[in-house]
């Protein structure tokens, strides 16, 4: 079985991220958009609860 590589974003992707996240899109509509499962969108959303994080931003 193979699996894919780690997947980091970049800040840019990330900041879409949680637009897309703050309009109410899905995690597996996000994860569609980076050809990503939702599963690797999960983590960087759930980090602080679904509320981002505006010092990093």
């Amino acid at each position: 079985m193979k699996y894919r590589q780690r997947t980091f974003y970049t800040d840019k992707q990330k900041s879409e991220i949680w637009d897309r996240w703050q309009r109410g899109e899905s995690m597996s509509s996000i994860g569609r958009g980076f050809d990503r499962a939702s599963s690797s969108i999960y983590p960087l959303l759930a980090r602080t609860g679904g509320i981002p994080n505006t010092q990093s931003q």
